[in-house]
């Protein structure tokens, strides 16, 4: 309404993923253009997916006129960007292209797209957090996070988007560490039914076990390694697994209560995959 009222022609969202869903926002109520220039790895400026929380609950969904009109990427503009952010934020562009990878339906395009982004993320990352003014790392890190949000763009989401949007939108987690840290364990409920598509995720992180080296590459690159850290306590793991579960998740494997209450409890702990 404020933007009708000011006869404006288009939103300018400069900033990070939260600023970017917030013009998406105005684009779905408004139909206003969105231009976007993101000073964090989200990747969200890519996808036309949206998502809107109120009541407790988050709700997403996908709609083209939410996709940017256009983006401009700009790596000066994250130099001042801090390393307790730039970590979080570029694993939570991974996490994208982590369920395409991983996908029962693959789509070579958008596999190569992918693996990519995260091979770029993950080489850059550990650059970026030691050494903040390094351009070149940080344009890396930018064009990865392009190209994984392009993944998730143009294809899908799982479980692992499910359990962040509980935890978001039910207990008011911080996005991009909820994203960082639950990727491991996400990619580890799910291997057994992509064990192709995990050993491919695993090549691109340059390690054996995908899921070990997310959990490895969280640990380089960001302070908070776990949920208690997020401010969720112990008690909260039932609430959330039941607010996960409470409707049908499509997932290659099946989703229960019980399997999520355990994937909860280990990232709560901090416990390493296979509960290491």
């Amino acid at each position: 309404a404020v933007a009708k009222s000011l006869d404006a022609d288009c939103t300018v969202s400069i900033g990070g993923g939260s600023t970017t869903g917030l013009g998406k926002a105005l684009a779905l109520k408004s139909d206003l253009p969105n231009i976007a220039i993101p000073t964090t790895y989200a990747g969200s400026e890519m996808t036309n997916v949206w998502g809107i929380t109120q009541d407790g609950r988050k709700t997403t969904g996908r709609d083209n006129k939410v996709l940017p009109t256009f983006t401009i990427y700009d790596p000066e503009l994250t130099l001042q960007l801090p390393a307790f952010i730039s970590g979080p934020s570029g694993i939570n562009a991974m996490a994208q292209a982590v369920v395409n990878a991983t996908s029962s339906r693959p789509n070579p395009i958008i596999s190569a797209l992918a693996l990519d982004g995260i091979r770029a993320l993950a080489t850059s990352l550990p650059t970026v957090v030691k050494q903040p003014n390094n351009l070149d790392a940080r344009n890396q890190a930018l064009y990865g996070a392009c190209l994984c949000g392009a993944a998730l763009g143009a294809w899908i989401t799982s479980l692992h988007h499910r359990l962040c949007h509980t935890l978001g939108g039910s207990f008011n987690t911080s996005h991009a560490d909820t994203h960082a840290i639950l990727l491991a364990y996400s990619v580890e409920y799910n291997q057994a039914a992509f064990p192709g598509g995990t050993q491919r995720v695993a090549e691109a992180l340059g390690v054996k076990d995908a899921a070990r080296g997310i959990f490895d590459l969280l640990h380089k690159v960001s302070d908070k390694t776990n949920l208690q850290q997020l401010g969720l306590k112990e008690g909260d793991l039932d609430k959330a697994a039941e607010i996960a579960t409470e409707k049908a998740c499509k997932n290659a494997v099946e989703v229960t209560r019980d399997k999520v209450r355990e994937l909860f409890f280990n990232a709560y702990h901090g416990n390493g995959p296979g509960g290491a």
